[in-house]
């Protein structure tokens, strides 16, 4: 059946989230490793990126390896809650894309995160003017990967779950989520990295957002199939 509606990711999906994360990590830690030359910048920061470490727990992070200064580290939280969204910008091929999408398709986004993050970026991007629902998980009380959240989008577009497509990147959120709520899943992943044997199978793999219009193309010609040998 052809689909009805796609729905797609925020962060590391229309736009590259992890660099601008780096890119604050980097910024706030420079004073850090500068007083605790034993900690590497580098390390840390991947350390950060794997824990998912916001201002609010920095301190107990920080704590952990070794940093104690309160002053230090308050400065480092204040320099993290810096935002700079006029410095982000959507993939070079998610504006057309979506453009494109929008005229066969509803369109929906889900993101995890408060709105006092996630809003400003979606009016950054102006998603707010091609989205028929936008569903932020700090507004709802639901996150992904519970599939109550996947639930109301559809409710929202007015769509059944067989007749709606999930575009994302990740594997702890976004797959077994679209998984769970029965929509089929578009994983994308740029770096190539390997599925997990233990995980469903996305309906195909991608690694850049327009090869997605090709996919939708050949699924209204017959099945869809995946590209990639992780997918």
């Amino acid at each position: 059946m052809l689909y009805q509606a796609i729905l797609f990711d925020l962060d590391d999906t229309l736009y590259d989230y992890r660099a601008y994360w780096q890119a604050k990590l980097r910024h706030a830690l420079g004073e850090i490793v500068g007083a605790f030359p034993a900690l590497a910048l580098e390390a840390l920061m991947a350390d950060a990126i794997e824990r998912t470490i916001y201002a609010e727990s920095m301190p107990a992070w920080l704590a952990g390896h070794g940093v104690a200064d309160a002053a230090l580290v308050a400065r480092a939280q204040e320099r993290y809650r810096a935002n700079w969204w006029h410095r982000l910008a959507l993939h070079a091929e998610a504006g057309p894309l979506l453009e494109a999408l929008r005229a066969r398709y509803r369109l929906g986004l889900i993101t995890n995160g408060p709105a006092r993050t996630q809003r400003p970026k979606i009016a950054q991007f102006r998603l707010d003017t091609i989205m028929d629902a936008i569903l932020i998980s700090g507004e709802l009380g639901l996150a992904k990967p519970e599939p109550a959240i996947f639930r109301l989008a559809l409710e929202a577009l007015e769509v059944a779950p067989h007749e709606a497509l999930y575009v994302g990147d990740s594997l702890l959120y976004d797959l077994p989520g679209a998984h769970a709520a029965g929509l089929d899943f578009v994983w994308v992943n740029p770096r190539a990295e390997p599925l997990p044997p233990d995980l469903p199978r996305p309906r195909a793999t991608i690694r850049r957002l327009d090869e997605l219009r090709a996919l939708l193309l050949h699924e209204e010609s017959g099945p869809l199939q995946s590209r990639s040998k992780a997918g």
